[in-house]
């Protein structure tokens, strides 16, 4: 985050931004790089990922980028003017990208006659990415290199019964479909016969009829089950765009007996907006482009169907499901699944700053043997990416400031700070020792706005510990809320309801707003959270110097492991702090606990459970409070294939949960603060959009989705969340969290005394 003018109204917790980057010592550092230096930096920063994200060259899909991004750092960095500037780059990027070409600022270059057509058959080649993959081992963060000569996706909807009764009997499998699709779309129904050995035995998905559009129709597909047959499966499959709406599937023996029932046949089970319980939708067809989810209006054919479509990117709007009577469900799609490809002559341009100016091509031609023209990816010998020097710091920022630049979802890419924060940390990257260059390079995360996003030294093995204390901002004040037991080093000293002024001679403000500037979270009230754990985690043994607003001065050292740190609440981890409501603190209790107090939790009239600390219980508390199934928010990948997130695309996923006996009856209320982020806001986003109990407390911490990382040059790492994650009504949940329905506080007064304000105003909420 860059220093702000003085006029500058931004504020951290009432802290202006100058004061809160003075206070974290930002600036201090004479810097070593002139003006000159960090615009050919900046300029090359943008260009490295501009051709490393969306120039779909096999040099570039090949390329090791963390030795490709130090190389370029020293060659690029002492140009005397936009016109060496413009010629280094090029001379950095063309073994990468041949048909690049960086001019000064206002002079258009001739197109190559390498981004024509070529004479004999080719494809064109471009990068689409489903938020990025960097090797971070998870199957919903991919980048691939996809071509127009790809065939259209599919997806499928299955459902796998045993073959019971049906044994040695000719079955039929039923279902009414109406399908309307487009072009080459089709519809095929499929029946399989799975018998053991890994034998398949009847086989039928209407290869030789599929459907293409019909009004409602009544589909039938009847084969024999093997005597040995293990599994009977039903299949729908949609490839291409269109649309197909299923009901009243049936699978039965032809002589009328030996029904084997398919679960949720007729999908009248199941949460609108959420696939239908019952049947299979793998992840596959999603990243194909398709959504199975269920849709409940007045025109289902009896009662509920089940619709399955794809739009081509085409068509001016997504076709409408419209069911027949009652309710439906569909599977769509955008054009993920037909995306457009752009000419490799229509090139980009792109202005890097510094006075250059960027022509890329986004597109290429290949033929068998690879994109055109060729170009081998360098190898760079003598690069060292390991050890940690100032070029290596530079090239991780540059790296990392790419990724977010074109990958990060919630970014605000226009917000002045982005671009100023890269300044700063490059700044920094050139005079400041590994340690220095940590803490500023966190700068860089803070308009992310995303309390997932850490940069950090991978390779650091000393597991940091915490001060033997908890501590809130009450009334303006810092406030120790617990204490920890049998720990040497002056606890003694300290009691539960002590004013903390200052922390190593620095005011508790001061510390806090230091900590704050480079902290990345979705909302203030996470911002601060974030801020007051900090302060308690540091090397192990390391020591801080507490003076109280008793006028002690008290010296505690960082000993205590994650598990051992005391509650930040005087009540027990499970209590009865009225007779019939039972307090539950979900950071201290896990799933197996929480099942053996299920007796206790169904007989109660009240019931609180305690989400300010965070928790790792699953969602088997909220099917203890469902009567029908629940949805998740929505959880969003993007899915790119131009940069700065131009003409981004979401792919959406949603799962479900069922109700669990037995059903927890009594009132419920969810206790939440600034604290409550990642998992612990995905549980929240169910309790408020199915209003499963009261929210008191703060708001939570506004941030939640799947942490994508990449490795850095140097030893360093870059983690982010990958997704955005939307609320049940499709507003966004980064930046707002989930409200309480009954806000609550502690007080200087209450904590003192050992109370929990927030526990009794809950108690007051479902006690009556």
């Amino acid at each position: 985050m860059n220093v702000r003018r003085a006029s500058a109204t931004a504020t951290i917790a009432g802290i202006t931004v100058v004061a809160l980057l003075a206070f974290a010592g930002f600036g201090q550092a004479q810097p070593t790089l002139s003006e000159r230096q960090l615009d050919n930096l900046v300029a090359y920063t943008r260009l490295l990922s501009l051709v490393r994200f969306f120039h779909p060259s096999d040099a570039v899909a090949a390329a090791d980028w963390s030795k490709v991004a130090v190389a370029g750092v020293s060659r690029v960095r002492d140009a005397a003017d936009p016109a060496e500037l413009a010629s280094r780059l090029e001379e950095v990027f063309r073994p990468l990208a041949p048909t690049l070409r960086v001019r000064p600022r206002g002079e258009r270059p001739e197109t190559p006659p390498e981004l024509r057509p070529p004479a004999s058959d080719s494809r064109i080649v471009a990068w689409r990415h489903f938020g990025g993959d960097f090797g971070a081992d998870r199957k919903v963060f991919t980048s691939e290199r996809i071509d127009d000569q790809t065939p259209p996706g599919f997806g499928t909807m299955a459902q796998a019964v045993l073959p019971g009764p049906l044994k040695g009997k000719r079955i039929r499998l039923r279902a009414w479909v109406k399908a309307e699709m487009m072009g080459d779309g089709r519809v095929q129904l499929g029946l399989r016969v799975d018998r053991a050995g890994g034998q398949v035995g009847f086989f039928d998905n209407m290869a030789d009829r599929p459907l293409r559009t019909t009004p409602w129709k009544l589909v039938e597909i009847e084969g024999d089950v093997a005597p040995d047959a293990e599994r009977i499966l039903v299949m729908v499959v949609v490839t291409g765009g269109g649309m197909v709406r299923l009901d009243e599937v049936s699978l039965a023996a032809t002589d009328g007996r030996g029904r084997q029932v398919l679960l949720n046949p007729g999908f009248d089970d199941g949460q609108p907006g959420a696939p239908p319980p019952g049947w299979l939708f793998p992840y596959e067809s999603i990243r194909a482009g398709y959504a199975l989810t269920l849709r409940r209006v007045d025109q289902c054919r009896a009662g509920a169907c089940h619709g399955a479509s794809a739009d081509y990117i085409a068509m001016s709007a997504p076709l409408v499901s419209v069911c027949r009577t009652g309710s439906c469900a569909e599977i769509s799609s955008t054009s993920i699944a037909t995306p457009t490809f752009v000419r490799p002559d229509q090139v980009r341009q792109e202005d890097l700053g510094g006075g250059v100016t960027a022509w890329l091509p986004v597109a290429l031609y290949a033929d068998r043997q690879g994109t055109l023209p060729r170009s081998p990816s360098p190898a760079f010998p003598g690069i060292d990416v390991a050890v940690d020097t100032a070029d290596t710091r530079m090239a991780a920022a540059a790296l990392a400031w790419g990724i977010l630049q074109n990958l990060h979802p919630e970014l605000k890419r226009e917000d002045p700070a982005w671009l100023q924060a890269l300044r700063s940390v490059l700044t920094a990257a050139a005079v400041s020792d590994p340690e220095e260059f940590s803490r500023i390079a966190r700068t860089l995360l803070v308009p992310l706005h995303d309390s997932r996003a850490s940069f950090f030294r991978r390779d650091n093995s000393a597991r940091p510990l915490a001060l033997p204390l908890t501590w809130e901002w009450l009334e303006g004040q810092l406030v120790v809320t617990g204490v920890a037991q049998d720990v040497a080093g002056g606890v003694k000293d300290i009691r539960v309801g002590d004013v903390v002024e200052a922390l190593d001679g620095k005011s508790a403000e001061e510390a806090l707003a230091a900590v704050e500037a480079r902290t990345s979270a979705g909302t203030p009230e996470g911002r601060r959270w974030m801020a007051l754990q900090e302060t308690l985690w540091g090397p192990a043994d390391s020591r801080v110097a507490l003076r109280l607003k008793t006028g002690a001065e008290v010296v505690l050292a960082r000993t205590v492991a994650p598990g051992a740190r005391p509650a930040g609440t005087p009540l027990p981890k499970v209590s009865e702090p009225r007779p019939g409501v039972v307090y539950v603190d979900l950071s201290r209790v896990g799933d197996e606990e929480l099942e053996s107090l299920s007796p206790r939790l169904t007989a109660a009239k009240g019931l609180i459970f305690d989400l300010r600390g965070g928790t790792e219980v699953s969602t088997v508390l909220l099917s203890h409070l469902i009567d029908h199934t629940a949805a998740s928010s929505n959880w969003q990948v993007p899915v790119v294939m131009e940069p700065d997130f131009r003409e981004v695309k979401w792919l959406t996923t949603v799962w479900t949960i069922e109700p669990k006996a037995p059903r927890y009856k009594g009132k419920v209320a969810f206790l939440t603060d600034g604290r409550a982020d990642g998992y612990a806001e995905t549980l929240l986003g169910m309790i408020e959009a199915y209003r499963l109990g009261e929210r008191v407390g703060a708001r939570s911490g506004g941030s939640n989705g799947s942490f994508n990382w990449s490795d850095l040059p140097g030893g360093w790492r870059l983690m982010w969340s990958g997704q955005r994650v939307l609320k049940h009504d499709e507003s966004p949940l980064q930046g707002v969290g989930v409200a309480p329905t009954h806000p609550a506080a502690r007080t200087l007064h209450g904590v003192a005394a050992g109370r929990d304000e927030i526990v009794e105003r809950a108690v007051a909420v479902v006690g009556g």
